[in-house]
Formats: C-alpha cells, sequence, structure tokens
C-alpha cells in the first residue's frame, strides 16, 4: 500500500512531466528505460546483442586507457528523453528521479571498491558550470553515493574549455578533450581511480580524463557511466 507522502507529494518521472509515486520512471517510460544488464563489452560497455560476449571490435582493435566501464543503462528511449531534460532544461527534479532509481546498482558498484579509491566525478570547464548553472556528476555522485558514505574527490578539473562533444563528428572528439584535463590534488600513492560520468558515447571523453589520471600517478582507472550510447 503506498504511503499518503507519495499520495500527497509525488515524485517526477525521469522521462516526461508525469509523475510516479515511487521515483525513477512512469508505467509510460519505464518500458524503453533499457537496462544494459550485462549486454555489453566489459571494457567500454558498449551495447551488445547477447550477454558473455567478449571484448567489442573497437577495444580488441585500440583498447582505451581505462580497465573497464560499468554502465546501468543503454542511452536510448526514456533515458535519453531523461537527459535531455536535465542537461539541456535543468530540470532537476528528473535527476533526482533517475538518481533514486539507479542508486541501488550504484551502491553495488560501491561497496566492492576499497575505502582508499576515489571516486571522480567527470569535471566541468568553469564556463560550462556558469551555462548550465550546475555540476551534473557532481550532484549525481553525491545523491547515487550518500547512503555509502563514500566520499567525492573534486581534484580532477577541465583546464581548457572545449567544444560540445554532441556536436563534433566522431573523428574529431579526441582531439578537441585532448589535454582538456588536469589531476590538481596532493599525490596519488599509485593506487586506483574511479571516474563517474553521466552518459559515455564515443569514450574519448573518458579516455582524456583517464590519461590525465596516469599521468598523475594512478596505476589504473575504471569509469562508471549511468547510460552508454549504442
Amino acid at each position: 500500500m503506498r504511503s499518503i507522502l507519495s499520495v500527497l507529494f509525488p515524485h517526477a518521472c525521469a522521462g516526461c512531466d508525469g509523475v510516479t509515486s515511487t521515483g525513477g520512471f512512469c508505467s509510460i517510460c519505464s518500458p524503453t528505460a533499457y537496462r544494459l544488464d550485462g549486454r555489453a563489452c566489459p571494457m567500454c560497455s558498449q551495447p551488445m546483442e547477447t550477454r558473455g560476449v567478449s571484448l567489442c571490435g573497437r577495444c580488441l582493435k585500440t583498447p582505451p586507457p581505462f580497465e573497464s566501464t560499468h554502465a546501468l543503462w543503454e542511452y536510448d528511449g526514456a533515458i535519453a528523453d531523461a537527459f535531455r531534460r536535465i542537461k539541456y532544461g535543468g530540470d532537476l527534479p528528473a535527476l533526482r528521479s533517475l538518481c533514486r532509481d539507479a542508486r541501488p546498482w550504484m551502491e553495488g558498484l560501491v561497496s566492492s571498491l576499497p575505502e582508499e579509491v576515489p571516486l571522480i566525478p567527470m569535471p566541468s570547464h568553469p564556463s560550462e558550470l556558469c551555462r548550465r548553472g550546475f555540476h551534473l556528476t557532481g550532484i549525481a555522485l553525491r545523491s547515487l553515493t550518500k547512503s555509502a558514505g563514500r566520499r567525492v574527490v573534486t581534484s580532477l578539473r577541465k583546464v581548457r574549455e572545449t567544444r560540445v562533444q554532441a556536436s563534433l563528428p566522431f573523428g574529431e572528439r579526441r582531439r578537441n578533450v585532448r589535454g582538456a584535463y588536469r589531476w590538481q590534488g596532493p599525490g596519488t600513492g599509485a593506487g586506483r581511480a574511479v571516474i563517474f560520468d553521466d552518459v559515455m558515447t564515443t569514450g574519448a571523453t573518458a579516455e582524456a580524463a583517464t590519461t590525465a589520471l596516469l599521468e598523475a600517478g594512478f596505476e589504473a582507472v575504471e569509469v562508471i557511466v549511468l547510460a552508454r550510447a549504442p
């Protein structure tokens, strides 16, 4: 039975203007919020047709600098709608609903990580923060991990403004973000690190951020994203 609070104060659906008593997605949007559930390349999370396959062709040919990628959803349907509302419409209620749906999955990943492994949100350039008005990955990561009590580390900085990746052809995206990130924290202790981002498309941004961490002395980097584009 639903509580009286869920009736009086329903949550916004992350994908549309509807409401839901449980958070996440309404009954209309939920069927198109596609979870990957293992149907992905273990290195870059490129969606695959079946479970348990080996690396995708791109990772076999040119492995990325990060060791692995974990992604919850395929960037399609209601998930793509949700991120458009959040990133271009400033819809923070949609972000809260999305994080509420993703929190059990994220907490499961974080629980397997040693305490000393830093959780690093993908940084934005100050000019990007001014235009958007909020740091999407920072807000999302804190929301997703607050119950786990993990510290979010913001020492990775974006030191150069770049063009919007979505506006560029595939081949230009690596050049656009090359050298755009820098670790500005204390010594790394040569350990592991985890980068968190909202969406991975080509992986160019994650590669550039990973390269900055490896150059700073980290031994290995994993990537966690909420959604992966096919």
